[in-house]
């Protein structure tokens, strides 16, 4: 798998993800497109221009769960915004906190409602020359 990419899994019930990315912020970017992917179809649609910028401070016990904290964070904004969020920008990013600017897009229909980012099978791994992970999403 290359790094900055992501692929879909089938998965009882659910959608199974797995990121690659160069580094940790680009592994978390990843799995937000990877989300606004599965609920807005393939190819994602750009990002409108005057689509309005949103800061997102997370913080979390460690890494797994801030990636976790991450999608849901998204989910979350999205139920309530009705926005996906097509442009995704981790400023910052240590073993438990999170700063990243977004901007969304409100489709008029979602291919997938997305429920949640699961800890189900959720696995982080460096390795020489990049970051996967792999994690299930709750559809």
């Amino acid at each position: 798998m290359e790094p900055g990419s992501y692929q879909f899994e089938p998965h009882t019930g659910e959608v199974q993800i797995r990121i690659a990315g160069t580094s940790l912020p680009e592994l978390f970017e990843e799995a937000g497109y990877a989300l606004a992917e599965l609920m807005l179809g393939d190819p994602l649609p750009e990002t409108p221009p005057e689509a309005e910028l949103e800061f997102v401070l997370l913080e979390a016990v460690d890494t797994e769960a801030l990636l976790v904290d991450w999608l849901n964070e998204l989910i979350s904004r999205s139920d309530l915004w009705k926005r996906v969020y097509t442009h995704l920008r981790v400023d910052e990013l240590t073993d438990r906190t999170l700063r990243a600017r977004i901007r969304g897009q409100e489709p008029t229909v979602l291919k997938t409602a997305v429920k949640a980012a699961t800890f189900h099978g959720l696995e982080i791994r460096e390795h020489e020359d990049r970051f996967t992970a792999t994690l299930v999403l709750d559809v």
